[in-house]
């Protein structure tokens, strides 16, 4: 197997969309020679280029929600993603699929969006086959005024899901039941509410209901309170220990920028 997690960055908010920090450029998942680019923030092609990953590889554009750290370099990862953009009737060349939201759709220019093959509008509960795996949208309770969604994809021998920026909820553990590897967007530290966010201390008991445990949990999208502008230290590490220490998970991992995880590893 060669499935890959590439994280493009691991802060989200807009200190770090400020001050990079922490990058904003979302994160690559390969599974079955595909490659997805998830949730492409500020800075998402420069971050490609600077880790040796091939934009023109790209073939699937998930956008889970209209906010700028999570939607910016939409239109610039499409584009890169061919090398000829037009034949010399200038038809363009159409590859790959996005799927999002209609809010993100109506910020895509018309340019870019007839680039794609299809685009999916997903939302929570729905499933969408795409060569043979089966990828279904995950409730989000996040913002009043945009329409989102996490993700799951359920391959033939694991299955993997994002729960983008989302409060935690009833249900919210039950949606993730069967999930070998979760990615999970962990803005705060200990205690430090955000609104429509999460903190270690809330999401806890929702992790410990998931069943059977999760294999591995990887946190990522930091907001500066956890480590940036406004933290008086990086605090990544001891939310690791903690989540080590109060879940029954057998693998807790930290996104940095840059940081590459074969999946294969993951599953051990």
């Amino acid at each position: 197997m060669n499935d890959e997690l590439v994280f493009l960055g691991s802060g989200g908010g807009r200190h770090h969309i400020r001050t990079q920090h922490r990058a904003t450029g979302g994160f690559l998942y390969k599974f079955n020679g595909i490659t997805s680019h998830i949730d492409p923030g500020p800075g998402a092609i420069v971050r490609m280029n600077q880790y040796g990953e091939d934009p023109v590889k790209t073939e699937l554009f998930i956008i889970t929600h209209s906010h700028i750290d999570h939607y910016n370099d939409a239109s610039a990862i499409i584009e890169s993603s061919r090398e000829l953009l037009h034949d010399k009737n200038y038809n363009y060349y159409k590859k790959g699929v996005l799927i999002t939201t209609d809010d993100v759709v109506r910020l895509i220019s018309d340019y870019h969006l007839q680039m794609v093959e299809e685009i999916v509008k997903l939302k929570a509960g729905d499933t969408f086959k795409y060569k043979d795996v089966e990828i279904i949208g995950t409730k989000v309770v996040h913002s009043p005024h945009n329409e989102g969604f996490g993700i799951r994809f359920n391959l033939e021998n694991y299955s993997l899901a994002y729960t983008s920026d989302t409060m935690v909820f009833d249900g919210f553990s039950e949606q993730f039941n069967g999930v070998n590897i979760l990615i999970l967007n962990l803005l705060r530290p200990d205690s430090v509410t955000c609104k429509r966010h999460v903190c270690t201390d809330e999401v806890i008991p929702y992790l410990n209901l998931i069943n059977p445990p999760l294999e591995t949990l990887i946190i990522t999208h930091f907001g500066s309170f956890m480590d940036g502008p406004r933290s008086k230290k990086n605090h990544v590490p001891s939310q690791v220990a903690k989540l080590q220490e109060k879940t029954d998970i057998k693998r807790i991992i930290a996104a940095e920028d840059g940081l590459k995880l074969k999946v294969k590893e993951l599953l051990a």
